[in-house]
């Protein structure tokens, strides 16, 4: 049995040992807290500068002045757009999927009449009506007469800052022009057909004739419809986040645009009239904005093609879009693209195969080009469309070919900007 006094001892030496630890216990706990604290007011700067977003201010809904819209609407329509885009940006919102804080309008930021735009760095977000067509055909043949019309929606939202050196009075002046840079654009486009007729070779009948003009309201009643699909489905910013945070990426140092659309193809030359020809160009080149943007993240002005007026404005290097607003006219200035993107409708071609007792099969194919090359990417696509009729010997179609023509390109516009580079 160990006496006391030894235990005593080795207690005593314990103790010892705990002090000189305890104190290296405390010097390690200070150490610590004081790392913590500093990972704390870490965190707390980081989440800070995280939380900071730019502020950009929601405007009214424009329209871009082009030949191209040739479904007009009215008042109602175009704030029942505005609704649609402003309810769908403040869930982006409060789900935090904007990389930005988006703003009502005020007083002060309204271009109307008497009052200015002002001149330091705030960013404007205008919801622009790019495209708002119908391309109508009415087929007449011994079975029918049919109206067709293939509704396009392209709605942008467009990135703004006033203009470098604004001239106040300028803002004022008569058609209370604006003049505002571009920072970047979120391009969305959407079609879809009404009253396109279906053969059903089974039961030997027509289904979907449409013996009546489309009217523009069920036009117009379209658009609206199709910018609710595209707001659900096509809405993304990823692609302008660098340039609404960075002054230095507001110059827009790396951008791209389809600067041409030819129409090399001499039968589509032919097929299509100087003006149809023009809106068609600028059709194809905003679908191949549309997909460009999406697939590459790249910063994409709208297209310079199809419009002569824009087309002709590379004034001191530099386009100027004229848009429509509630409260004036609205000009965005956009320097020449970095990197300027040519396309080439190259060629439209078409066969009718007969296969008997008045059926008929109509073959469409169409070719679209794009210059410069990028990496791994096919320098041309085609797109074939085939389609089997019943018709009485003799009549030649009971479809538009220009229609036809018109769709393939949309579409293959659309591939040939999704591609893999």
């Amino acid at each position: 049995m160990e006496d006391f006094s030894s235990k005593e001892e080795k207690f005593e030496q314990w103790r010892y040992k705990q002090k000189q630890c305890g104190s290296g216990g405390i010097v390690v706990k200070r150490v610590f807290g004081i790392l913590m604290s500093m990972t704390v007011m870490i965190l707390m700067t980081t989440g800070i500068a995280a939380a900071e977003k730019p502020v950009v201010y929601l405007q009214p809904v424009c329209t871009y002045e082009n030949s191209i819209n040739n479904i007009k609407l009215d008042d109602y329509e175009q704030q029942l757009l505005g609704n649609m885009i402003r309810e769908k940006l403040h869930k982006m919102a409060a789900e935090d999927e904007l990389p930005y804080e988006i703003r009502e309008m005020t007083a002060d930021l309204h271009h109307s009449s008497g009052e200015q735009l002002l001149t330091d760095d705030r960013i404007f977000l205008y919801p622009t009506v790019m495209v708002s067509t119908a391309i109508d055909t009415r087929n007449n043949n011994p079975l029918y007469t049919a109206y067709t019309s293939t509704i396009v929606a392209g709605i942008s939202l467009l990135f703004c800052v006033p203009e470098e050196n604004l001239d106040p009075e300028r803002v004022t002046a008569e058609g209370n022009t604006v003049s505002l840079r571009l920072l970047g654009i979120v391009p969305m486009v959407e079609a879809e057909s009404i009253g396109i007729p279906e053969y059903d070779i089974q039961k030997d009948r027509w289904r979907n004739l449409r013996t009546e003009e489309i009217t523009p309201e069920e036009k117009s009643r379209k658009i609206i419809s199709l910018t609710r699909k595209m707001l659900k489905e096509d809405i993304n910013f990823s692609n302008i986040k660098r340039n609404i945070k960075d002054d230095k990426a507001k110059m827009g140092m790396e951008t791209y645009q389809v600067t041409d659309v030819a129409m090399s193809s001499q039968k589509a030359r032919a097929l299509f009239p100087e003006a149809e020809a023009e809106d068609l160009r600028f059709l194809v080149g905003y679908y191949f904005t549309s997909a460009y943007q999406k697939k590459t993240k790249r910063v994409v002005y709208p297209p310079a093609v199809g419009g002569e007026d824009l087309a002709n404005s590379m004034i001191d290097s530099a386009y100027k879009l004229s848009l429509d607003s509630a409260n004036g006219k609205v000009n965005v200035a956009m320097s020449n693209p970095k990197y300027p993107i040519r396309l080439d409708i190259s060629g439209i071609a078409s066969k009718v195969v007969e296969s008997g007792k008045d059926v008929y099969t109509f073959l469409h194919k169409v070719w679209l080009a794009k210059k410069p090359v990028e990496g791994d990417e096919k320098a041309e696509l085609s797109r074939l469309n085939t389609r089997t009729v019943k018709l009485p010997e003799g009549t030649g179609t009971d479809y538009d070919d220009k229609m036809i023509y018109s769709a393939l390109l949309l579409g293959l516009a659309q591939e040939l900007g999704s591609q893999d580079r």
